[in-house]
Protein backbone atom coordinates (compact mmCIF):
# COMPACT_ATOMS: atom_id res chain seq x y z
CA UNK A 1 0.00 0.00 0.00
CA UNK A 2 2.63 2.27 0.65
CA UNK A 3 5.94 1.32 -1.34
CA UNK A 4 4.30 -0.42 -4.16
CA UNK A 5 3.62 -3.93 -5.26
CA UNK A 6 6.66 -3.86 -7.38
CA UNK A 7 8.77 -2.55 -4.27
CA UNK A 8 7.17 -4.57 -2.28
CA UNK A 9 7.91 -7.60 -4.21
CA UNK A 10 11.42 -6.57 -4.63
CA UNK A 11 11.93 -6.15 -0.85
CA UNK A 12 10.04 -9.64 0.32
CA UNK A 13 11.10 -12.26 -2.85
CA UNK A 14 14.85 -12.18 -2.28
CA UNK A 15 13.86 -12.36 1.63
CA UNK A 16 11.74 -15.44 1.69
CA UNK A 17 14.03 -17.29 -0.72
CA UNK A 18 16.84 -16.50 1.85
CA UNK A 19 14.83 -17.58 5.07
CA UNK A 20 13.40 -21.03 3.41
CA UNK A 21 16.67 -21.91 2.42
CA UNK A 22 17.78 -21.80 5.58
CA UNK A 23 15.38 -23.03 7.09
CA UNK A 24 15.32 -26.48 4.63
CA UNK A 25 11.56 -25.10 3.53
CA UNK A 26 12.33 -24.57 -0.11
CA UNK A 27 9.43 -27.28 -1.25
CA UNK A 28 7.12 -24.33 -0.23
CA UNK A 29 8.83 -21.11 -1.83
CA UNK A 30 6.83 -21.01 -5.48
CA UNK A 31 3.46 -21.25 -3.51
CA UNK A 32 4.42 -18.55 -0.96
CA UNK A 33 6.34 -16.17 -3.48
CA UNK A 34 2.89 -16.88 -5.61
CA UNK A 35 0.51 -15.89 -2.26
CA UNK A 36 2.83 -12.97 -2.25
CA UNK A 37 2.54 -11.78 -5.52
CA UNK A 38 -1.07 -11.92 -4.71
CA UNK A 39 -0.92 -10.01 -1.59
CA UNK A 40 1.07 -7.73 -2.91
CA UNK A 41 -1.43 -7.22 -6.16
CA UNK A 42 -4.30 -7.09 -3.96
CA UNK A 43 -2.75 -4.98 -0.99
CA UNK A 44 -1.60 -2.50 -3.34
CA UNK A 45 -5.35 -1.25 -4.86
CA UNK A 46 -6.15 0.41 -1.50
CA UNK A 47 -4.04 3.49 -2.27
CA UNK A 48 -2.87 6.28 -5.27
CA UNK A 49 0.48 5.33 -4.52
CA UNK A 50 0.20 1.46 -3.84
CA UNK A 51 0.85 0.65 -7.54
CA UNK A 52 1.95 2.58 -11.19
CA UNK A 53 -1.31 2.25 -12.59
CA UNK A 54 -2.75 3.71 -9.33
CA UNK A 55 -0.70 6.11 -9.66
CA UNK A 56 -1.25 7.27 -12.90
CA UNK A 57 -4.88 6.99 -12.80
CA UNK A 58 -4.68 9.13 -9.20
CA UNK A 59 -2.84 11.93 -11.02
CA UNK A 60 -4.82 11.89 -14.42
CA UNK A 61 -8.51 11.89 -12.29
CA UNK A 62 -8.16 14.52 -9.73
CA UNK A 63 -9.82 12.56 -7.52
CA UNK A 64 -9.56 13.05 -3.55
CA UNK A 65 -7.39 10.59 -2.37
CA UNK A 66 -10.00 9.38 0.98
CA UNK A 67 -12.73 9.18 -1.95
CA UNK A 68 -9.92 6.80 -4.06
CA UNK A 69 -9.68 4.45 -0.73
CA UNK A 70 -12.96 4.52 0.13
CA UNK A 71 -13.88 3.48 -3.76
CA UNK A 72 -11.04 0.32 -3.51
CA UNK A 73 -11.82 -0.17 0.17
CA UNK A 74 -14.35 -3.02 -0.60
CA UNK A 75 -11.89 -4.87 -2.70
CA UNK A 76 -8.80 -4.75 -0.13
CA UNK A 77 -10.91 -5.93 2.48
CA UNK A 78 -12.29 -8.78 0.32
CA UNK A 79 -9.00 -9.34 -0.69
CA UNK A 80 -7.62 -9.47 2.67
CA UNK A 81 -10.20 -12.27 3.84
CA UNK A 82 -9.96 -14.53 0.75
CA UNK A 83 -5.98 -13.90 0.75
CA UNK A 84 -6.09 -15.70 5.14
CA UNK A 85 -8.66 -18.81 3.73
CA UNK A 86 -6.25 -19.78 0.81
CA UNK A 87 -3.35 -19.37 3.39
CA UNK A 88 -4.97 -21.62 5.68
CA UNK A 89 -5.77 -23.98 3.15
CA UNK A 90 -2.23 -24.48 1.56
CA UNK A 91 -0.55 -24.18 4.71
CA UNK A 92 -1.96 -26.57 7.83
CA UNK A 93 1.38 -25.62 9.61
CA UNK A 94 2.21 -27.54 13.20
CA UNK A 95 2.95 -23.63 15.16
CA UNK A 96 5.00 -25.55 17.84
CA UNK A 97 7.52 -26.77 14.71
CA UNK A 98 10.72 -25.16 15.82
CA UNK A 99 12.55 -23.69 12.60
CA UNK A 100 17.05 -23.10 12.68
CA UNK A 101 18.13 -19.91 10.96
CA UNK A 102 21.83 -18.45 10.66
CA UNK A 103 22.04 -15.69 13.45
CA UNK A 104 21.11 -12.12 11.40
CA UNK A 105 23.85 -9.71 11.33
CA UNK A 106 23.67 -7.11 14.10
CA UNK A 107 22.72 -3.37 12.24
CA UNK A 108 25.27 -0.93 12.42
CA UNK A 109 25.45 2.77 12.91
CA UNK A 110 25.77 3.02 9.42
CA UNK A 111 22.61 0.97 8.43
CA UNK A 112 20.41 3.08 10.89
CA UNK A 113 21.91 6.59 9.36
CA UNK A 114 20.37 5.00 5.50
CA UNK A 115 17.26 3.88 7.27
CA UNK A 116 16.44 6.92 9.00
CA UNK A 117 17.38 9.31 5.46
CA UNK A 118 15.51 6.47 3.28
CA UNK A 119 12.38 7.01 5.89
CA UNK A 120 12.91 10.94 5.20
CA UNK A 121 12.79 10.57 1.56
CA UNK A 122 10.29 7.71 1.55
CA UNK A 123 8.03 10.40 3.47
CA UNK A 124 8.90 13.37 1.46
CA UNK A 125 7.82 11.18 -1.91
CA UNK A 126 4.22 9.98 -0.30
CA UNK A 127 3.35 13.85 0.83
CA UNK A 128 4.18 15.00 -3.02
CA UNK A 129 1.90 11.97 -4.63
CA UNK A 130 -1.04 12.96 -2.24
CA UNK A 131 -0.97 16.51 -2.56
CA UNK A 132 0.10 16.25 -6.10
CA UNK A 133 2.55 19.11 -5.81
CA UNK A 134 3.90 21.18 -8.36
CA UNK A 135 7.40 20.70 -7.14
CA UNK A 136 7.87 17.51 -7.44
CA UNK A 137 10.95 17.70 -9.89
CA UNK A 138 12.31 19.15 -7.08
CA UNK A 139 11.91 16.70 -4.79
CA UNK A 140 13.00 13.99 -7.24
CA UNK A 141 16.19 15.80 -7.44
CA UNK A 142 16.24 15.72 -3.86
CA UNK A 143 16.03 12.46 -3.54
CA UNK A 144 18.97 11.53 -6.64
CA UNK A 145 21.46 14.01 -4.15
CA UNK A 146 20.26 12.62 -1.02
CA UNK A 147 21.41 8.68 -2.76
CA UNK A 148 24.13 9.87 -4.24
CA UNK A 149 25.72 11.47 -1.04
CA UNK A 150 24.35 8.73 1.80
CA UNK A 151 23.79 5.70 -0.41
CA UNK A 152 25.29 5.67 -3.79
CA UNK A 153 25.66 1.86 -3.72
CA UNK A 154 22.22 1.28 -3.84
CA UNK A 155 22.11 3.35 -7.70
CA UNK A 156 24.37 0.65 -8.58
CA UNK A 157 22.47 -2.24 -7.61
CA UNK A 158 19.01 -0.86 -9.39
CA UNK A 159 17.74 -3.06 -12.26
CA UNK A 160 18.11 -0.66 -14.94
CA UNK A 161 17.22 -3.51 -17.37
CA UNK A 162 14.08 -3.50 -15.62
CA UNK A 163 13.31 0.21 -16.15
CA UNK A 164 14.24 0.39 -19.23
CA UNK A 165 11.66 -2.31 -19.98
CA UNK A 166 8.91 0.05 -18.12
CA UNK A 167 10.18 3.08 -20.50
CA UNK A 168 9.50 0.97 -23.72
CA UNK A 169 5.83 -0.10 -22.12
CA UNK A 170 5.20 3.41 -21.90
CA UNK A 171 6.59 4.65 -25.13
CA UNK A 172 4.76 2.02 -27.02
CA UNK A 173 1.29 2.80 -24.66
CA UNK A 174 2.00 6.48 -25.90
CA UNK A 175 2.26 5.44 -29.89
CA UNK A 176 -0.97 3.26 -30.05
CA UNK A 177 -2.64 6.53 -28.37
CA UNK A 178 -1.36 8.44 -31.07
CA UNK A 179 -2.71 6.25 -33.79
CA UNK A 180 -5.43 7.20 -35.20
CA UNK A 181 -7.41 4.26 -36.40
CA UNK A 182 -7.22 3.05 -33.15
CA UNK A 183 -7.99 5.84 -31.06
CA UNK A 184 -11.13 5.21 -33.25
CA UNK A 185 -11.50 2.06 -32.53
CA UNK A 186 -11.17 2.39 -28.51
CA UNK A 187 -13.41 5.54 -28.63
CA UNK A 188 -15.90 3.14 -29.75
CA UNK A 189 -15.37 0.26 -27.52
CA UNK A 190 -13.57 0.95 -24.71
CA UNK A 191 -16.50 3.55 -22.69
CA UNK A 192 -18.75 1.09 -20.49
CA UNK A 193 -16.61 -2.14 -20.70
CA UNK A 194 -13.46 -0.18 -18.99
CA UNK A 195 -13.47 -3.60 -16.72
CA UNK A 196 -13.31 -6.28 -18.92
CA UNK A 197 -11.02 -4.28 -21.39
CA UNK A 198 -8.79 -3.27 -18.96
CA UNK A 199 -8.08 -7.09 -17.55
CA UNK A 200 -8.11 -8.05 -21.38
CA UNK A 201 -5.38 -5.85 -22.26
CA UNK A 202 -3.27 -5.92 -19.42
CA UNK A 203 -2.60 -9.73 -20.85
CA UNK A 204 -0.99 -8.55 -23.76
CA UNK A 205 1.17 -4.87 -22.71
CA UNK A 206 0.32 -5.81 -19.33
CA UNK A 207 -1.61 -3.69 -16.70
CA UNK A 208 0.75 -0.09 -16.47
CA UNK A 209 0.82 0.24 -19.80
CA UNK A 210 -2.64 -0.56 -20.66
CA UNK A 211 -4.06 2.22 -18.40
CA UNK A 212 -1.95 4.69 -20.23
CA UNK A 213 -3.87 3.67 -23.46
CA UNK A 214 -7.43 3.22 -22.02
CA UNK A 215 -7.34 6.01 -19.30
CA UNK A 216 -8.67 8.66 -22.56
CA UNK A 217 -10.92 6.36 -23.89
CA UNK A 218 -12.32 5.76 -20.71
CA UNK A 219 -15.51 7.19 -18.60
CA UNK A 220 -15.41 4.85 -15.48
CA UNK A 221 -12.79 5.42 -13.05
CA UNK A 222 -14.27 2.27 -11.04
CA UNK A 223 -13.89 0.15 -13.67
CA UNK A 224 -11.05 0.93 -14.78
CA UNK A 225 -9.08 0.83 -11.44
CA UNK A 226 -10.92 -2.54 -10.62
CA UNK A 227 -10.22 -3.96 -14.24
CA UNK A 228 -6.58 -2.95 -13.91
CA UNK A 229 -5.68 -4.30 -10.08
CA UNK A 230 -7.12 -7.38 -10.92
CA UNK A 231 -5.29 -8.21 -14.35
CA UNK A 232 -2.52 -9.37 -12.56
CA UNK A 233 -4.15 -12.05 -11.19
CA UNK A 234 -4.47 -13.55 -14.57
CA UNK A 235 -1.14 -14.10 -15.73
CA UNK A 236 2.35 -13.26 -15.06
CA UNK A 237 2.77 -11.07 -18.33
CA UNK A 238 -0.97 -9.00 -16.66
CA UNK A 239 1.16 -7.10 -13.65
CA UNK A 240 4.35 -5.74 -14.15
CA UNK A 241 4.99 -6.68 -10.14
CA UNK A 242 4.50 -10.50 -11.15
CA UNK A 243 7.60 -10.09 -14.41
CA UNK A 244 9.43 -8.95 -11.28
CA UNK A 245 8.64 -11.82 -9.36
CA UNK A 246 9.21 -14.43 -11.52
CA UNK A 247 12.48 -12.73 -12.60
CA UNK A 248 14.22 -12.57 -9.04
CA UNK A 249 12.95 -16.09 -8.87
CA UNK A 250 15.00 -16.96 -12.48
CA UNK A 251 17.67 -15.74 -11.01
CA UNK A 252 17.69 -17.83 -8.07
CA UNK A 253 16.48 -21.12 -9.93
CA UNK A 254 17.13 -20.93 -13.63
CA UNK A 255 15.71 -24.52 -14.24
CA UNK A 256 12.60 -23.70 -12.14
CA UNK A 257 10.95 -21.51 -14.03
CA UNK A 258 8.52 -23.42 -15.92
CA UNK A 259 7.66 -24.80 -12.39
CA UNK A 260 7.35 -21.45 -10.78
CA UNK A 261 4.66 -20.32 -13.72
CA UNK A 262 3.09 -23.40 -13.14
CA UNK A 263 2.43 -23.09 -9.74
CA UNK A 264 1.83 -19.50 -10.22
CA UNK A 265 -0.85 -19.97 -12.44
CA UNK A 266 -3.24 -22.21 -11.24
CA UNK A 267 -3.05 -20.90 -7.77
CA UNK A 268 -3.51 -17.48 -8.78
CA UNK A 269 -6.13 -18.03 -11.61
CA UNK A 270 -7.93 -19.84 -8.81
CA UNK A 271 -8.07 -16.20 -7.02
CA UNK A 272 -8.98 -14.46 -10.01
CA UNK A 273 -12.07 -16.85 -10.93
CA UNK A 274 -13.49 -16.25 -6.85
CA UNK A 275 -13.02 -12.49 -7.29
CA UNK A 276 -13.83 -11.54 -11.18
CA UNK A 277 -17.43 -11.15 -11.07
CA UNK A 278 -18.10 -9.99 -7.33
CA UNK A 279 -16.34 -7.02 -8.71
CA UNK A 280 -18.10 -6.63 -11.59
CA UNK A 281 -21.38 -6.39 -9.31
CA UNK A 282 -19.67 -3.97 -7.51
CA UNK A 283 -18.78 -1.52 -10.18
CA UNK A 284 -22.55 -1.95 -11.04
CA UNK A 285 -24.13 -0.73 -7.75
Amino acid sequence: MFVTNDVSLIIFVPLTIFMFRNGGKEKFIIPVLTLENIAAIRGSLLTPFGSPQNLYLFSKSGIPAKDFVLTMLPLWIGSAALLYLFTIFLYRKNLSERIECEEERKESRGDKKKRIVHLILFVSIIATIVTRSPYWPFVTLFVLVSLIIFDRQILLKTDYVLLLTFLCFFVFSSSICGNEKISAFLSKSVAGNEYWWSILLSQIISNVPASIVLQPFSTDLKALLYGLDSAGLCSIIGSLASVINLRIYSREYPRKTLEFIKGFQIISIIFFAIVVYPQYLLIKM
